[in-house]
């Protein structure tokens, strides 16, 4: 639909029905790899499907680069030989999974329609209001304020119907607030708030300081994506060593080594001979990624009833996906605001009293040739200033990354086999609760 699209409307539609599969394919193949595989396989190939993830992440805006010069269309073309890769691979593979015998139409009576309807509500408010700030519209408008806090009521609304309303609810609250499932989520949501700036911002340094072509400069974040899939498959390898597991010392020893890539990249130069640094420091970042970003989500499914080991791995999913998305808004707003600012002192004369809050960061980086041909005594001094103000960019990750450490330092090596069993479909809320609460009084 969005490669034939000859409207909006149609447009939005279809890339609506792209976020509603994409969004589930990812916490699916997460839940179905937690049920083929024994708690000693899982460390190793949720390390390979980070390290899969963390590719594919990366290598996007490399591929938003090369169709620069092709039609708009091809962003839907492309994804129709991928897909049917995908789901050809699937229907060989998975077409002799178990399937749950006779609870198909008790499941469909007993859904959680109501909660779902909030639940999505609420997130796509807030997720709308942190897309369009700053960018379609500014961060203090009605526009932006009114979904936030519609958003919110909408998930405060969706707890109070999961506690009390709801006989199977979709996210059970007394799964949500034990301790371990808490300090997880937290730590998901930080390590997606600093992943998501970086593969954002760092082609947009090589954009504006170096004046490369989008996909010359997109190719540089390859050095942060190489770190990652080391990380993630040398952890998944390791986080189980002599029968004993270790995913908490890789989540710690990974966000302490972001917290550190960050501080470094804020020392970035202006120079195109740094290649060491600029490509070291990536690296440095994305080890702490790969060594961490998996290693949370097993944390989360030690320790759980069977039941709800999937509520929680999707959940896990939906953190980042959150941090990310706000880790763009904060880089955003530092690099339009400080940007803007340096651009419109360093040419006071031209804009006068003009504002240029309107303008956008796609703006911004059309400056990025005519730049490059003023002479030096213009062009230093706002190099110099947008260097500056890129940098911010890398470095206010480092709270988040460091906060994600302390997180990490709070979670308790529980044996990924500790898992208590499920319930049976024929038990009582009430039965489901106390399962709960025992497993939280036994962490």
């Amino acid at each position: 639909m969005v490669a034939t699209s000859q409207s909006m409307i149609v447009m939005c539609v279809g890339r609506a029905l792209q976020g509603v599969g994409g969004a589930g394919m990812m916490p699916l193949a997460s839940v179905m790899l937690t049920d083929i595989l024994t708690p000693q396989q899982r460390g190793f190939y949720m390390g390979l499907f980070g390290a899969v993830i963390i590719l594919g992440k990366w290598t996007g805006p490399i591929i938003g680069a090369l169709l620069e010069k092709s039609s708009w269309r091809w962003t839907g073309y492309m994804n129709l030989p991928i897909g049917a890769v995908a789901l050809s691979i699937l229907y060989y593979t998975l077409h002799d999974l178990p399937k749950p015998s006779g609870q198909v139409a008790r499941a469909l009576r007993d859904f959680d329609y109501i909660g779902t309807v909030f639940w999505l509500g609420g997130s796509l408010m807030i997720l709308l209001a942190l897309s369009w700030g700053g960018n379609e519209h500014p961060w203090g408008s009605a526009l932006i304020i009114s979904p936030l806090i519609l958003g919110i009521v909408a998930m405060l609304i969706f707890g109070v119907i999961e506690d009390r309303y709801t006989r199977w609810p979709i996210i059970p609250l007394p799964v949500l607030i034990q301790p371990r499932t808490l300090l997880t989520l937290l730590t998901s949501f930080f390590i997606g708030l600093c992943m998501y700036g970086t593969i954002t911002f760092v082609p947009v340094y090589y954009l504006m300081l170096e004046v490369e072509s989008p996909l010359s400069a997109a190719k540089h974040i390859l050095w942060c994506a190489l770190g990652g899939c080391i990380g993630a498959v040398v952890a998944g390898y390791l986080v189980t060593f002599r029968g004993r597991v270790y995913y908490r010392e890789w989540s710690v020893l990974g966000t302490a080594l972001m917290s550190v890539g960050y501080i470094l990249m804020y020392t970035w130069p202006r120079s195109s001979t740094a290649t060491l640094r600029h490509a070291g420091f990536q690296v440095l970042v994305g080890l702490g990624l790969g060594f961490s970003m998996e290693q949370v989500r097993l944390a989360s499914q030690a320790g759980l009833p069977a039941r709800e080991i999937s509520t929680v791995t999707t959940l896990i999913d939906y953190a980042r996906t959150l941090g990310g998305m706000i880790g763009l808004a904060i880089g955003g707003i530092i690099m339009r605001e400080k940007m803007f600012t340096t651009v419109h002192q360093s040419f006071s004369a031209l804009f006068g009293s003009a504002s240029l809050k309107g303008l956008d960061a796609v703006w911004l980086e059309s400056l990025a040739p005519l730049l490059k041909t003023l002479p030096l005594e213009l062009s230093e001094q706002l190099y110099k200033g947008i260097v500056e103000d890129l940098r911010l960019v890398f470095v206010v990750n480092v709270p988040f990354a460091v906060l994600a450490c302390i997180l990490c330092l709070l979670i308790s090596n529980i044996p990924l086999h500790v898992i208590l069993p499920a319930s049976s479909v024929d038990e009582a809320s009430d039965n489901m609760v106390d399962l709960y609460r025992r497993n939280v009084s036994g962490m």
